[in-house]
Order: C-alpha cells, then structure tokens, then sequence
C-alpha cells in the first residue's frame, strides 16, 4: 500500500494513481517520498523523476513545477513532464544541439534564459533517453 500521487500540467491531469514511492529533485536536492512522509513543500528541478508502481520503476523527464506533500496524497504541479518512453533521442539530441549554438553564439536578440531552460530539458531527455 501506498500513496496517492496526482501530477498536473497547463493541460490538466497527467497522471492521478496509486504509487509506492516518489523521487524528485528539488531545488535543495533529490527527495525520496514514501506513505506516511511528513508534510512537505518544495521547488521542483529540471531533472529525472522515478516512481515505483506494482513493484515496477517508472522514469520521467520533469521540467520544473512544485511540490506539496500531504497527509491525504503527494501533488506535483509542474510545467511539463513526459515519460522515458515518449523520448524521441534523436529529437532530443538535436534539440540540445540548437541550444547549446544558440548560446554559443551569443546574438543580442537570443533570450539567454530561454535557451538555456530549452538545453536543461533537452538534457534531461539525452539522459534518459539513453539509458
């Protein structure tokens, strides 16, 4: 038995089941969430997130958000969130090829933060993906 785990995005319910354990990164470093963890808010990172559902292990690539631990379920409200097996690497290889040349370049007109979150998420796919 375990907890209830609901995870929402701009485009609504992403996933809302049952789950044995949570990790996550938060912006004070990765959380391991278990039944019964004391109430808990924090930042989500851009970074892997692994959760453990009937005995098997479940990889995401999760870009940003937050995190409310409850009594009643866990909530992770986050900006984006797609499963290991969504990841195109190729896509995400090439993806992280334009950002990293976007900030090479150094063009006045380039939004640097922008280009920057683009490389953290096509990093964080490269990484999975190529597990």
């Amino acid at each position: 038995m375990g907890f209830l785990l609901q995870i929402i995005t701009p485009k609504g319910i992403y996933f809302d089941k049952e789950v044995e354990s949570l990790t996550v990164k938060l912006s004070s470093g990765y959380r391991t969430i278990l039944k019964g963890h004391t109430p808990l808010i924090g930042s989500l990172a851009y970074a892997p997130m692994h959760l453990v559902m009937g005995g098997k292990t479940e990889e995401f690539a999760l870009h940003g958000g937050a995190l409310n631990v409850t009594k009643e379920k866990v909530s992770l409200v986050c900006n984006a969130i797609e499963r290991k097996s969504e990841i195109d690497l190729a896509r995400a290889k090439k993806a992280k090829e334009r950002a990293e040349k976007r900030l090479q370049d150094k063009d006045p007109d380039i939004d640097v933060k922008r280009a920057q979150l683009a490389l953290q998420r096509a990093l964080i796919r490269v990484e999975l993906a190529s597990k």
